[in-house]
């Protein structure tokens, strides 16, 4: 397995964190310079819009000593009336985004309302309708896509990027491609054509599929350079390799280390497991620009997270930053989740304090930018 800890790099940096006279650590020390003008942009999830409401958006800007970041939000699962862009969530980030320069929205998109059963939404419109991929792709849904570029052109969104059907290989949604890949591809191409028509609209159309194999291969679901802007991959500090997490509760810091380190190569950068190494490649060979929109260190209650992991902030950072791998931006999931926690920012309005505090001053130091003196 090639990867940027191939023997004998991989010796050394593990050498590192066991106490030897180097210190990959201090090497990473160097602040980032960029203050979301240029590529890699920094984006954050962090509720949502009713994050934003509460003010978390902002907060998270002078965490970082940041003049702006960008936003990412989730659409509502229920109901075709979400898909079409409710004023309610488009309105916040329309003044979110309008209030200072620099700031943009990353939207995840709902492909199919309603149950996971494909029962269809059970208010609004259409409600009792079952709903499928097959419908998609023949053109079913259309309308309620450029329904919802037009709402987002209006609020002066037209530059949003959108997460079309987001974690597509997964099985966990009610977009699920797996047996269906030619439905989710025509679909794809359906959405984006027909929002691509809409007047004065800028999007910008992530493709993006979540770290691993999960239900089957992601590239089986590629609808073509022609259909996507970018490659977006989504991946946290977890793993089901051998050996690697749950990490022993009588584990010494040499042994967690070396956890830690075999899970980054044999599981989350690992190319032929689908990893971060193998969408690298993918994108370059389909010359688009890789983008992370979900990513962070985690907590998990089956153990399978590395939990307060240094090495993995770092890990990232260094991937990031890499000019090789030609990442356009990259979203940090700050918040504790239902499947697992991955929250740096410790929220004062609710005492929420973070369970990662190693994990949050490296992640400040990296991607943070000096304090004026």
């Amino acid at each position: 397995m090639k990867n940027y800890f191939h023997t004998p790099l991989s010796a050394l940096v593990l050498a590192c964190f066991l106490g030897s006279f180097c210190s990959f650590s201090n090497a990473q020390t160097k602040p980032a310079v960029n203050d979301n003008s240029q590529p890699p942009y920094l984006c954050t999830y962090r509720w949502g819009q009713g994050g934003c409401i509460k003010g978390y958006y902002d907060n998270y800007e002078t965490w970082l000593n940041r003049s702006s970041i960008w936003a990412e939000d989730f659409q509502p699962t229920e109901t075709w009336d979400n898909i079409r862009g409710g004023s309610w969530q488009t309105g916040t980030w329309q003044a979110w985004v309008k209030a200072k320069s620099g700031r943009r929205l990353v939207l995840s998109v709902v492909l199919l309302p309603g149950g996971w059963d494909g029962s269809g939404p059970k208010k609004g419109i259409g409600a009792g309708v079952p709903v499928s991929l097959e419908e998609g792709a023949k053109g079913t849904y259309n309308e309620h896509f450029k329904a919802l570029g037009e709402e987002l052109v209006k609020r002066g969104l037209e530059n949003t990027i959108l997460r079309l059907g987001w974690e597509f290989n997964g099985g966990w949604y009610t977009f699920r491609a797996v047996g269906k890949q030619q439905a989710f591809i025509e679909y794809w191409r359906q959405i984006v054509t027909t929002m691509r028509a809409v007047p004065g609209q800028k999007f910008v159309f992530n493709w993006n599929p979540t770290a691993g194999w999960v239900q089957f291969p992601a590239d089986q679901a590629y609808p073509g350079d022609e259909f996507v802007d970018e490659i977006g991959v989504d991946l946290y500090d977890q793993s089901w390799a051998p050996d690697t997490y749950p990490i022993p509760a009588d584990a010494d810091e040499q042994e967690i280390q070396r956890r830690r380190q075999k899970a980054w190569d044999t599981w989350i950068y690992n190319k032929n497991q689908f990893g971060l190494g193998f969408w690298v490649e993918f994108a370059k060979k389909h010359n688009k620009p890789l983008t992370i929109p979900e990513w962070g260190v985690c907590n998990r209650d089956d153990g399978r997270g590395g939990g307060d992991n240094v090495f993995f902030i770092e890990q990232m950072h260094k991937f990031i930053t890499d000019p090789n791998n030609n990442v356009a931006w990259h979203c940090y999931f700050d918040v504790n989740a239902g499947d697992g926690h991955h929250q740096l920012i410790s929220d004062k309005d609710n005492n929420n304090q973070t369970e990662f505090p190693k994990a949050a001053e490296a992640f400040k130091r990296l991607f943070g930018l000096p304090e004026k003196k």
